[in-house]
């Protein structure tokens, strides 16, 4: 928030008031859905003022992330952040807990938000499983970035192995979204994470989803959300975004 002063009064006696305003906040991030576009999800669904920062994915949006980066206020330099006031909040799990208390998306009971807290970790896991299997780590794409001569990236093998672990996990949220969202009817900060990854994993490996019903059902409820419903309905998502950089193997626009 910031603080604002004006005067009023006749013939120059004026009285000072201070007022607060509240200031909206900033998510930065690549122009792609990686791991920002959950909590843009947040952000869209919620009432709260926001904008965002796409940087474009290249050297002239590296450029932009390293004065980022290097400024003095920024505690854990990462991708995405959130600008809130003189806060800058960075790590996706971080930025959506802050986002969710600001947005009523944050259980207040103890073991609903111990069922949140587990399946963000389980859906952050296959995420960074699904980074692991489309990035190849040996391709040098940076200025400042190690090198190796003998690595190799075996993406068939990875996608894999990725697809046998999804195929293996589904069963175990099967039942959990039996109700609709995670916590039945009552909407969670969680559910935005396992909505937009699972849809990655399901553009990555469609056939994984046949049969899962709940799953299903759940993805297309939250597709319904105020927001959400729009945002898809609009030009941007229809043309398509990419999942992951254009330097991975695989992206998916």
């Amino acid at each position: 928030k910031a603080v604002v002063s004006t005067q009023s009064g006749h013939y120059g006696r004026g009285i000072q008031i201070l007022f607060e305003v509240a200031m909206a906040l900033k998510l930065v991030y690549w122009d792609l859905r990686g791991l920002g576009e959950p909590i843009r999800y947040m952000l869209r669904y919620s009432d709260l003022e926001w904008e965002e920062e796409r940087l474009t994915v290249g050297m002239e949006g590296y450029g932009t992330w390293l004065k980022y980066r290097d400024a003095p206020d920024m505690v854990v330099p990462n991708l995405p952040f959130l600008v809130d006031g003189d806060k800058k909040i960075s790590q996706t799990l971080a930025i959506a807990r802050h986002v969710a208390r600001k947005a009523g998306l944050m259980p207040s009971d103890a073991d609903d938000l111990l069922l949140c807290e587990m399946v963000e970790q389980e859906i952050m896991d296959l995420r960074g499983r699904l980074t692991t299997t489309c990035y190849d780590p040996y391709k040098v794409f940076l200025p400042d970035a190690p090198k190796s001569e003998t690595g190799k990236h075996d993406f068939e093998h990875l996608k894999a192995a990725f697809i046998k672990r999804l195929n293996e996990r589904l069963p175990k949220l099967e039942p959990l979204f039996a109700k609709g969202f995670l916590l039945g009817d009552k909407l969670s900060y969680a559910d935005f994470l396992v909505y937009e990854f699972l849809d990655q994993f399901k553009n990555f490996s469609p056939d994984s989803f046949n049969g899962f019903d709940n799953v299903n059902t759940f993805m297309e409820k939250f597709e319904g959300l105020k927001g959400v419903k729009e945002w898809q309905q609009g030009e941007t998502y229809k043309a398509g975004q990419n999942i992951n950089a254009p330097i991975a193997v695989w992206f998916k626009k």
